[in-house]
């Protein structure tokens, strides 16, 4: 398995306790759980609650951890289908500044999470039987696991990021 996420965030992730170590089935049920998840956590919630410390709000969050889930579904696809395993790196924030994650409403950032897993779920599977490996500019190869797991992290972090921002509006 790849030590990057765990040598950046350290493990178990030293905000959101995650533990690196997680096996697949539990990556793969945190990424297919999340909708639900943040849907049920964000249910009295308008979407611009924000933590002091944090630099986005509640629907930005949702917004980032969809956009996520799909380029890395697009890079997976993309290799398990015949492309060079090299895939791009990008930046979140240049991301959110074009996409204005600011003025996009919470029930849509939500949508757009639930059409992601779906997507992702199917491109990790596809991904997984052909035993992909991916090469990223900073993290190195990259198994479907290895993928799966940073994506779960990634999902796991940022309900943390919601429910502390959802608690600091309280």
């Amino acid at each position: 398995m790849s030590q990057y996420g765990a040598s950046l965030y350290g493990d178990p992730c030293g905000g959101c306790g995650f533990v690196w170590s997680v096996p697949i089935e539990e990556s793969l049920a945190i990424v297919a759980g999340s909708p639900a998840s943040f849907g049920e956590l964000v249910s009295h919630a308008g979407g611009n609650e924000r933590h002091p410390d944090l630099g986005w709000s509640v629907a930005e969050y949702v917004s980032h951890v969809a956009d996520n889930l799909r380029i890395w579904a697009e890079r997976l696809i993309g290799v398990a289908r015949g492309a060079s395993p090299e895939v791009g790196a990008y930046d979140e924030h240049e991301l959110a500044d074009a996409r204005h994650y600011e003025r996009i409403p919470l029930p849509a950032a939500l949508w757009s999470l639930t059409r992601a897993v779906t997507d992702w779920q199917e491109a990790v599977a596809e991904a997984g039987r052909i035993g992909v490996v991916l090469v990223h500019p900073h993290r190195g190869s990259q198994t479907v696991v290895d993928v799966a797991t940073a994506n779960a992290h990634d999902t796991f972090h940022h309900r943390w990021d919601i429910e502390r921002s959802l608690i600091a509006e309280s």
